[in-house]
């Protein structure tokens, strides 16, 4: 079917000239027309709007695709980000749970460790309760002994004197043949006493041969522990201890009741107290603790008053200052040099019985402090009317003295209270304020420590400084004398122990660049010979075998033989 493409085509259409005459169906057509183009228009602004919303909601689309992408990379960069805290919480939660975990080990350890120490304690409590007891039992065993044979000898002298008249055969028989004894006992007296004055007289000769005039004047001291100047000697310097030990107490008093003394004394007592414990093998970080001990001494000279004391009476006796013992120094000075003489002391005996190589830096300290120019005294030399200067080393001296009096020649039997006492047998607290005798263990590991202290002070080498030395080498050389010359059958395990730690690191070689050819027949002396002419239960005792392994020690180690 077709249809007119145009109103033209119709109006020239048969129809169209028919239907020319009629307005209304002219109009009719009109209207039709234009409703038809009106409905076209209608239908392509539809399918444009259509077009449009379909364009519309695909952009729409895009974005709310673009947006979802973007939330989801956020999303995803958040949680790897939750990831990364949940893991460092984490890790931070872990280490807290290892920290806690080594807190409660390191707890449990220093629990156990204190058990242990509680523990070790009590043992050392119960042994030396026990060990006090059986001490006790041992002395009413011996008094018991004595009792009996003071009965027993009784009993005899009364039998003797009622059988007398009866017996006179008898007696004269006895009285020949204690006469015959008594002969025999002195033939056997003298023989000994000819063998010992050859035997010093060996001994003589051998060091009058070799060594220099100090030596010779040293290898002289008098053997016997209770000759004059021995024993004079040895009473002198305990009477300085106990004069320290009566000035101390008065001192404290007086400084307890002067307000512009008081703050200064305890800081002061400290820091030598401090600085003698701070020493080590470090030569560089003990200038520190050098430096801290001169400083605290010259502030006691210089800056802090106090009242004088006579340096005269804390000197030896033989001893006189040039202006008569006028001369006298601060008293804080003189308990400042107390208090570092105890300190030194304890640190040889708490230190060196452990680590021998722990005297060296004390005795360099104890060296350097008692020759400082601010504490030498000039002194009268009769010989020569010379003077000469004198330290105050006698206040450490007087400590030794009384620690280790077989240094200086005293000797006494460790198996009675009075021998212990005169060797410097330290007395200690029991129980309920009694005091006895420390066991042997402790009193051989203080005499090692002062051994080995003694040497580190007497044998320093001055040659190189312009200050005098206040305890030179002559003294070692005493002391070795003292010990080797003590007669053999009161030689005791003290003097032996005092023997090798005197000689033991790297003094025997300082005692041979001293004394020299001297020094080797002294050691061959001290070390081979001494030991030879002991007692057989002497000889068998460890420290006996510890001095020749000393000797084979030095072979190996020094190359340096003796024997």
């Amino acid at each position: 079917m077709a249809l007119h493409s145009s109103p033209f085509q119709a109006r020239n259409s048969p129809r169209s000239r028919r239907n020319e005459d009629s307005p209304s169906r002219q109009l009719q057509f009109e209207l039709e027309r234009a409703f038809s183009q009106i409905h076209l228009q209608e239908v392509e602004r539809q399918k444009l709007h259509a077009y449009q919303r379909r364009q519309q909601c695909e952009e729409l689309d895009a974005k709310e695709h673009a947006k979802a992408e973007a939330h989801r990379a956020e999303l995803n960069v958040a949680t790897a980000q939750h990831e990364i805290v949940r893991q460092q919480a984490e890790a931070v939660l872990q280490a807290y749970l290892k920290q806690e975990e080594e807190e409660r080990r390191r707890r449990e350890e220093e629990r156990r460790r204190q058990e242990e120490e509680a523990r070790r304690r009590h043992e050392e409590e119960q042994a030396r309760k026990r060990a006090e007891q059986e001490r006790k039992e041992r002395e009413e065993r011996e008094r018991r002994e004595r009792e009996q044979r003071a009965k027993d000898e009784a009993e005899r002298r009364a039998i003797g004197v009622k059988q007398k008249a009866e017996a006179q055969k008898v007696e004269l028989e006895a009285a020949r043949r204690k006469e015959e004894e008594t002969a025999q006992r002195r033939r056997q007296e003298k023989q000994a006493k000819a063998e010992e004055e050859a035997r010093e007289k060996k001994v003589k000769a051998a060091a009058a041969a070799s060594a220099p005039t100090p030596a010779k004047t040293v290898a002289q001291t008098p053997a016997s522990g209770k000759s004059s100047a021995t024993e004079a000697e040895h009473q002198n310097y305990l009477a300085i201890h106990k004069k320290l030990k009566t000035f101390r107490t008065g001192f404290w008093e007086k400084v307890k009741k002067d307000p512009t003394l008081k703050p200064h004394v305890g800081d002061m007592r400290r820091a030598m107290k401090t600085s003698v414990g701070q020493l080590t093998d470090d030569k560089v970080g003990n200038k520190k603790a050098h430096d801290r001990v001169r400083s605290t001494l010259h502030k006691a000279l210089n800056e802090v008053p106090s009242p004088p004391v006579s340096v005269s009476d804390y000197l030896p006796a033989h001893l006189s200052l040039q202006d008569g013992g006028e001369t006298t120094i601060p008293s804080l000075v003189l308990y400042l040099l107390s208090m570092f003489s105890k300190a030194i002391i304890n640190a040889f005996v708490g230190e060196c019985a452990v680590n021998s190589k722990a005297g060296e830096p004390i005795g360099t300290l104890v060296a350097q402090i008692f020759s400082m120019p601010e504490l030498q005294f000039s002194r009268r030399v009769p010989a020569g009317n010379t003077q000469t200067s004198e330290s105050l080393i006698s206040i450490l001296m007087c400590k030794f003295h009384a620690s280790a009096p077989a240094l200086f020649g005293v000797y006494g039997p460790e198996t009675t209270s009075a021998g212990r006492r005169r060797i410097g047998w330290r007395l200690d607290e029991i129980s309920d304020g009694k005091k006895g005798f420390v066991t042997e263990n402790k009193h051989y590991d203080r005499q090692t420590g002062l051994g080995i202290g003694y040497a580190s002070i007497a044998l320093r080498n001055f040659s190189r400084t312009r200050f005098n030395n206040p305890w030179p080498p002559v003294h070692f050389w005493a002391s070795l004398a003292h010990i080797v010359n003590t007669p053999p059958s009161e030689v005791q395990t003290t003097h032996l122990i005092l023997l090798k730690s005197m000689l033991e690191n790297n003094a025997v070689d300082r005692f041979v660049l001293f004394f020299g050819a001297a020094a080797i027949a002294a050691l061959r002396q001290a070390l081979v010979e001494f030991p030879r002419i002991l007692p057989r239960e002497m000889q068998e005792k460890p420290i006996s075998k510890a001095l020749a392994l000393m000797i084979d020690a030095w072979k190996t180690e020094k190359h340096f033989h003796i024997d």
